[in-house]
């Protein structure tokens, strides 16, 4: 994050259907909330939260088992985190915002703008699924049975090679280092994670069945994601509901495929991901 917009970040921490979030707004302007991804935490956002915040009121936060945020061991699913949501913008004072949700956090995006319509400005759902396919399973079925099997659990450096490649473009990786970028997934990972709750997230999402909350959103909806994406490609499958089954769900959905990028594109095409993204919500101004 830059400098002069960590200098002007407020941090703070409020109580939401029973526990803390936390919680850091950077910017002014129309709010926009960002729902972050399985094991990351808010630090999934900082590459592209300065730039959004050159035009708007950006909230990032560490949703409910993750970050500075309690960490309740319980039944986890993405209603849970999308009626978190609702209750942090009632906490903030925020009657409606865009959703910018990434990975996970793009699965919860689709449910609180299927739930909360009239709260949702835009949203933005980010190399997600609607429903996993068999290969789609397995991928976040491996991460459980690293993080179990490794003494450092989710903060295991397995577990860290293994979500470089799987999520990071192959000339990403190449430029900035496959060694160094481990280094700080590892470190994301350890310090944002219990093991209950990261492996209650990835069962989450193979149990997970989204498809019904499509047709319910009414908000301008973008879909975003890249050409490479290994983990949430476009075609989950026959037995799936990847991204273009998003796009095609949801009335008058758009789509935006960012070439050469994979399943992080906040990383690994920090530009095109900040300048689209800034540019939907701009036309999508509730004002």
């Amino acid at each position: 994050m830059t400098e002069g917009a960590m200098e002007n970040a407020v941090e703070g921490v409020v109580v939401v259907n029973g526990v803390k979030l936390w919680h850091r707004i950077t910017g002014e302007g129309e709010p926009v909330v960002q729902i972050h991804g399985a094991g990351f935490g808010h630090f999934n956002f900082d590459p592209v939260t300065p730039a959004l915040a050159e035009r708007f009121r950006v909230v990032d936060y560490d949703m409910r088992g993750y970050g500075r945020s309690d960490r309740p061991v319980q039944d986890y699913d993405m209603e849970v985190w999308a009626d978190d949501l609702a209750g942090l913008m009632d906490a903030l004072g925020l009657e409606a915002a865009h959703v910018h949700g990434t990975s996970m956090g793009g699965m919860i995006a689709i449910v609180f703008a299927g739930k909360y319509p009239q709260r949702t400005t835009s949203v933005v759902i980010n190399c997600a699924a609607a429903k996993l396919g068999a290969t789609g399973c397995l991928i976040f079925k491996n991460w459980i049975d690293i993080a179990r099997l490794d003494p450092e659990g989710p903060g295991s450096r397995v577990l860290a090679e293994l979500i470089t490649w799987q999520a990071l473009s192959k000339r990403f990786v190449a430029e900035q280092g496959a060694e160094g970028l481990a280094d700080a997934m590892q470190t994301i990972l350890r310090d944002s994670n219990d093991l209950e709750i990261f492996t209650a997230a990835c069962q989450a999402m193979c149990d997970m069945d989204l498809r019904p909350w499509l047709s319910r959103i009414t908000s301008p909806a973008l879909v975003l994601g890249g050409d490479e994406d290994l983990m949430t490609p476009w075609d989950q499958g026959p037995d799936g509901a990847g991204q273009q089954a998003i796009a095609d769900g949801i009335p008058g959905a758009q789509t935006h495929v960012i070439r050469g990028a994979n399943h992080s594109t906040i990383f690994d095409s920090t530009a095109e991901h900040a300048s689209v993204v800034s540019e939907f919500f701009a036309r999508h101004a509730a004002r």
